[in-house]
């Protein structure tokens, strides 16, 4: 039997003829069909009456198949098996990893968490192709000058790296293309994870363990003792962790990690509310990332909308890097499979510390005080940047409002409903 035949993925919903396909060949089909419309997660979930199996592409989720019930069942426990968790264990939350081979000769790293629900249970697989799957630096989506600022910033002797912003926003992500920039052999590279997200040749990375008692801030004080030039924190969630990350960034390591934040002045003021003395933080600190993600127009299919005079500010201007600035809104093509959009970039606001922003951050100042400080000395916020954005057609003004709710980008919004019309 052909893949053809063993997988029909139409969003209508076959019941009987999918099950004449065993389950391990259905889920190899289904894994290698989500990897190559770049899929970040499989998920297979009991509903009421049958097991839906969806997929989350570009930040969002989209159905795929209804499957009949007992063969649904049997898909669940064959990713358990291949994420080395128990098939027949249902009534506990499990997690695994595992690598597959798909049928075209790819390997795809695997990791599970399954949970008990209403109807059964929900089985999530995060799909990684070690291939077309890992971004370097250059390809998570800055500009020129973006890009110059955190090249500077990870190439830093030492110092405190955050990287904020909340669920979804590809924190991990960015410090993963850090971590491979840095990684040329001539730097002890040590990262704490929960879970370790895909395995990195010649980097120690270390999963924490709860269950034994081992949080971040347990293994980031083992992991000091082991010199390191460079520690990667998964996510720094209390004071003990944001106390040692402090403490290792003033050292002389280098230590990128992870915080939730909306902003970058949020970011510093969550580390003062963690209990870090403001004066060790503000001598550790470099600088902070903080992100969103946004879909990125396709360029076989963008069609451009007359939304008539653009009022572009002078603080955005510089950051249009020449192109003549105009709006775009998303189509459908075959190279973008219908969406209108290929990739999923990443929108910064970076802060760089200098001797103006120590002090104030060193005084405990109020958030809204160090983003004015930070504003005046050139930082553009994500509104901003997600404004140039649309600018220079690389989004529309409907996606760049979703990421960031701001009066500018609804206004633009209105502009191209308008033209649309």
């Amino acid at each position: 039997m052909s893949k053809d035949e063993a997988i029909d993925f139409n969003a209508q919903a076959l019941e009987g003829e999918i099950e004449l396909t065993p389950p391990e060949v259905y889920a190899s089909n289904l894994i290698e069909w989500a990897v190559e419309r770049h899929a970040s997660d499989l998920f297979v979930s009991d509903s009421e009456n049958c097991v839906v199996v969806s997929v989350r592409r570009l930040g969002r989720v989209e159905p795929v198949r209804r499957l009949a019930r007992a063969y649904g069942r049997r898909l669940q426990g064959h990713l358990r098996v291949l994420g080395g968790a128990d098939a027949g264990e249902t009534i506990r939350p499990a997690d695994g990893r595992g690598v597959l081979a798909t049928p075209d000769g790819g390997i795809v790293d695997l990791r599970l968490s399954s949970i008990p629900t209403l109807f059964g249970q929900d089985v999530a697989v995060r799909l990684f192709d070690p291939v077309r799957g890992a971004r370097s630096i250059e390809n998570l989506g800055f500009d020129d000058a973006e890009f110059k600022i955190v090249c500077d910033l990870i190439n830093r002797p030492s110092g405190l790296i955050l990287v904020a912003g909340p669920v979804a926003s590809g924190k991990s992500c960015t410090l993963y293309a850090a971590v491979h920039a840095l990684n040329d052999g001539s730097r002890k590279i040590h990262t704490l994870e929960d879970p370790i997200e895909h395995a990195i040749p010649g980097v120690m990375q270390t999963q924490i363990n709860l269950r034994a008692e081992l949080d971040f801030a347990d293994l980031l004080s083992a992991v000091l003792r082991h010199s390191p030039d460079v520690i990667m924190i998964g996510e720094i969630r209390d004071s003990r962790t944001a106390s040692a990350a402090v403490r290792a960034g003033a050292s002389g390591q280098l230590v990128l990690g992870t915080i939730h934040a909306k902003s970058c002045a949020e970011a510093i003021d969550s580390m003062l509310q963690y209990d870090t003395n403001p004066k060790f933080l503000a001598s550790a600190l470099i600088g902070v990332i903080t992100q969103r993600l946004i879909r990125h127009l396709c360029s076989s299919c963008r069609r451009p909308v007359d939304v008539g005079d653009l009022e572009i500010s002078d603080r955005i201007r510089p950051r249009l890097a020449g192109h003549t600035p105009h709006v775009c809104d998303s189509v459908g093509c075959d190279e973008c499979f219908g969406d209108g959009f290929d990739a999923l970039a990443c929108v910064p606001e970076i802060l760089v510390t200098d001797r103006v922003l120590s002090r104030i951050i060193a005084e405990g100042a109020a958030a809204m005080t160090l983003e004015d400080a930070a504003r005046e000395r050139g930082m553009l916020s994500l509104a901003e940047a997600m404004e140039a954005r649309v600018y220079r057609a690389q989004t529309t003004p409907y996606e760049a409002h979703r990421a960031i709710p701001d009066p500018a980008l609804a206004a633009l919004v209105g502009k191209a409903q308008t033209a649309g019309k």
